[in-house]
């Protein structure tokens, strides 16, 4: 039996997160426009055609087909109760710059990250226009169209989330849009008849509120809108869901940059003040993802009754017209910290003011050593990569608790523990003590336990200053330490007394910052215009004992345990802050009283790495090279690859690496500069010009800078040097007469020169070789040869008579498996043993075969005047 091979080849697109399956569409036949660069101050215009020469952009072809929907009206309508139409996966509309005449312009909000690497391949003839960060993005859009008639694709990539989007300094949304209807008119009036608005942002579409913006915006300007209904970029796909009307325009970008980017285009957007639900920035931080941006409505007080707590890489931008002044406030309201940024995370805090936030620690229980807990940070607790550009931290506050008096050893529960911290959020005095501990109240902090008199207890700080330290004296113990004072601006803030102790070291007393704590995990940057003032820490007291524990440490500003990079205006601008700390606790005779840690009024560098002179890293980084050791590789040879960079990278992976005929592996660093990768040329593969390109998009350095551009290798030659190999398979390997076989040659590639003068076929014949893809699997028939009888055959090839695409000729000689052959018919002798019989008399008869038959029966003979019993045999023989 003959069997046909068929080759099945898929074209597929494909994205780091997402595959779907579309149709390659056809390349364009439009010629680019002539470059055309204007000046747009403060603007950045470019036309398509110069973008793509100056980024080294694909064809055109390599612009991706439309996805919006082409869909009309009616047919939308017939497919659902609304007539938003559903955009498919795919299209088979051409990727033309536009589909109705006119030109296409690409408007990029400022907010868009590494904009350079996606715009890279856009469009032939597409204009590109970079709205102005510091004025109305859609006075911007609206002006330029005035100028520029004969638009009929504009096409917006921007940040946006469900039912808004921003632009330049303006926020549009489904419930302000109606007050842009002028101007959203004058946008429509100013584009061609039938043009469409492609919106590239997160979710805009999303929802009821995202359908409502579609739809007042296709009204408002009386044009076809398309936009998203689930995350664009990075993390999602480039589908514009949901379309009005039809949309005839192509996407600008091309697929291979859509594809390539690394960024989403998400902003989550505060309209609410409240601490907690819908619209909240809270809920914004729980939603958003790596790489988004939490911006806000309009300026506001956000009142938090909570710490926040940002544990993902984002931006809170509180700078709303991006004019270096913050117009944000989050405010502790003196009842919590303000914001924690958790270890791992990088996070930026823009134009944001941080206010009112306290911190407070309880004082410690009674015992041996036992030290009160650190007060980390009024305003900023940071563990991650945190930085603050123009942002005021100022009027925060905290206070470390008491430490807890010694006497936990011979005699439990002597010596209270120390107070809370004074503000309306005072902490618990410590416990285990016969006299219970009181309740903090609003600016006073809980007084410790003590095991009899309510005074050898360390007390709360209050409003007024410090806790007093536990009395000990007139029962024979030593007295605690008073709680440090704090005050600056019309605010005072008190440590927590340390507790009386007795016959073990007391514990330390809680050290406190106001402004922010570093963690050693912790990188904070303080760039921009930004301003610490007002900062107030207080430290608790020691407890008492036979050695007297130390007091907290009272900082106002900063207390850095990891890295700090400030700029040497923001370090000289700080003021105001004040640090207080606690007295130390008094020792028993011959003991050692515990010390009072001096104050820091702005950083406390505490083992950290403290740069006060730091100049913000700007600079994207560059790659110097790529370099192929060996440039010349034969099939399936290799060679090393070394990636060197202008400064340490980061976020270098394999995939985004590209390399024709050819794999890499084995990517190493040991300093983030220089890589070093081992390049493996392709089998069976042919090729003088090939080279490593690298789009630098894929990497960013330490400061955050995403490289741009793309850095390429030298050339290096992949040469086929590997001759053919092949398998020979009979498929039946027992053959009859009358029976045929096929058979299969599999080269190890595709192979000229092959035909039947390089077989050798033994006991038998074979059709005419043939090949149906492309000359690596062959087929033919064998048919065995007449009455022959043989068990050992086989068929061999002379490689050497067929060579590789690359023109390497095969050597040797390749054979099938065995087969046997018995093509001999059976032949018969009869012998009667009486050959003269008479009437009634009867002779046996032996029929004896050449071999072994089968279906033989008394219907195969003829008797001439006789009959004959059924035949018999014990051996198929006789």
């Amino acid at each position: 039996m003959t069997r046909n091979v068929r080759s099945l080849v898929s074209n597929m697109w494909w994205n780091k997160q997402k595959s779907r399956t579309a149709k390659r569409a056809p390349s364009s036949a439009t010629s680019p426009v002539p470059p055309m660069i204007m000046s747009l101050e403060p603007r950045m215009l470019f036309d398509g055609a110069v973008a793509a020469t100056v980024a080294e952009a694909a064809q055109p072809d390599s612009q991706p087909t439309p996805d919006a929907s082409a869909k009309s009206a009616e047919q939308a309508n017939s497919a659902s109760n609304d007539h938003h139409a559903q955009a498919p996966a795919s299209s088979d509309v051409a990727a033309t710059p536009a589909a109705v005449p006119g030109t296409t312009v690409v408007f990029v909000d400022s907010r868009v990250k590494d904009s350079a690497s996606l715009l890279a391949g856009v469009a032939p003839g597409a204009q590109v226009v970079e709205l102005d960060a510091t004025k109305d993005g859609l006075q911007q859009i609206a002006d330029y169209l005035g100028s520029h008639q004969g638009v009929s694709s504009v096409q917006i990539i921007a940040h946006g989330n469900s039912g808004d989007l921003w632009l330049g300094n303006s926020y549009v949304s489904a419930d302000n849009i109606a007050q842009r209807s002028a101007l959203l008119a004058e946008i429509g009036n100013d584009m061609n008849v039938g043009g469409d608005i492609l919106i590239y942002a997160c979710n805009t579409a999303e929802g009821d509120t995202g359908l409502s913006f579609v739809d007042s915006l296709a009204t408002l300007t009386g044009r076809d809108v398309a936009a998203s209904t689930n995350r664009t970029g990075a993390g999602g796909d480039w589908d514009l869901e949901i379309a009005t009307g039809s949309i005839e325009s192509v996407s600008a970008l091309s697929r291979q940059s859509m594809d390539a980017y690394q960024w989403g285009l998400a902003t989550f957007t505060v309209t609410s003040t409240s601490n907690t639900g819908a619209g909240s920035l809270r809920d914004a931080l729980t939603n958003a993802q790596n790489g988004d941006i939490v911006t806000f409505s309009t300026g506001m007080t956000v009142a938090l009754q909570s710490q926040l707590v940002v544990s993902k890489n984002i931006t809170i931008d509180g700078d709303l017209n991006n004019d270096g002044v913050a117009d944000v406030t989050l405010d502790g309201q003196n009842r919590t910290s303000v914001i924690r940024v958790n270890s791992g995370v990088t996070a930026t805090l823009d134009g944001v003011i941080i206010t009112r936030g306290v911190a407070s620690t309880a004082g410690a229980s009674s015992g041996a050593t036992i030290a009160a807990s650190d007060a980390l940070g009024g305003g900023i607790n940071n563990a991650g990569n945190l930085t603050l550009r123009n942002v005021t931290v100022t009027a925060n506050s905290a206070a470390g608790g008491g430490g807890g008096g010694g006497g936990g050893v011979n005699s439990p529960n002597v010596g209270g523990g120390g107070g809370g911290i004074g503000g309306q959020n005072g902490a618990a005095g410590g416990s285990a003590g016969t006299y219970t501990s009181t309740a903090p109240s609003a600016n006073t902090g809980g007084n410790g336990a003590s095991f009899s008199t309510a005074y050898l207890a360390g007390q709360g700080g209050n409003s007024s200053g410090g806790g007093a330290g536990g009395n000990g004296t007139p029962v024979g113990y030593t007295n605690g330490g008073a709680g440090g004072t704090a005050t600056s601006g019309g605010r005072t803030i008190g440590g927590g007394g340390g507790g009386s102790g007795f016959d073990a070291n007391g514990g330390r007393g809680g050290s406190a910052v106001g402004g922010i704590y570093n963690a050693s995990t912790g990188t904070l940057a303080i760039i921009g215009t930004s301003t610490i003032s007002n900062n107030i820490g207080a430290g608790g007291g020691g407890g008492g004992g036979t050695i007297g524990g130390n007091g907290g440490r009272g900082i106002g500003a900063i207390w850095n345990k990891g890295t700090v990079n400030i700029t040497s205006s923001n370090n000289s601008a700080m003021t105001g802050n004040v640090g207080g700390s606690g007295s130390g606790g008094q020792a028993t005779s011959g003991g050692t009283n515990g010390s009072s840690p001096t104050a820091v009024t702005n950083i406390f560098n505490d083992g950290g790495t403290l740069n006060a002179t730091y100049a913000s890293d700007t600079t994207a980084p560059t790659g110097i090279s790529i370099v192929i050791a060996n440039s010349s590789l034969s099939s399936g040879g290799t060679s090393a690859v070394t990636f060197t960079f202008s400064e340490p990278v980061f976020g270098l992976e394999i995939s985004e690496i590209t390399v024709p005929n050819g794999t890499l592996s084995n990517l190493v660093t040991t300093n983030n500069i220089t890589w070093t990768a081992t390049l493996t040329a392709s089998s069976n593969t042919s090729a003088n010009s090939n080279a490593i390109s690298l789009p630098l998009s894929a990497v960013q350095d330490s400061a955050g800078n995403i490289g741009t551009g793309t850095v390429t290798s030298n050339n290096y030659a992949v040469s086929d040097t590997v001759p053919p190999t092949v398998t020979v398979v009979v498929a039946d390997t027992a053959l009859a007469a009358g029976e045929t076989s096929l058979v299969t040659f599999t080269f190890s590639e595709a192979v000229t020169g092959f035909d039947n003068t390089d077989i050798s076929v033994a006991n038998g014949t074979l059709t005419a070789v043939s090949s149906s893809d492309g000359g690596k699997t062959w087929t033919a028939t064998l048919t065995p040869t007449a009455n022959l009888t043989s068990t050992t055959n086989q068929i061999s090839l002379n490689r050497a008579g067929v060579q590789d695409l690359s023109g390497n000729a095969g050597s040797g000689t390749a054979t099938s498996n065995n087969y046997a052959i018995d093509t001999s018919r059976p032949t018969a002798t009869i012998v009667l043993a009486d050959n003269s019989l008479s009437i009634g008399e009867t002779s046996q008869v032996t029929i004896t075969f050449s071999e072994a038959v089968s279906g033989f029966t008394n219907a195969d003979l003829t008797v001439v005047n006789g009959t004959l019993s059924a035949v018999t045999t014990s051996n198929n023989i006789v």
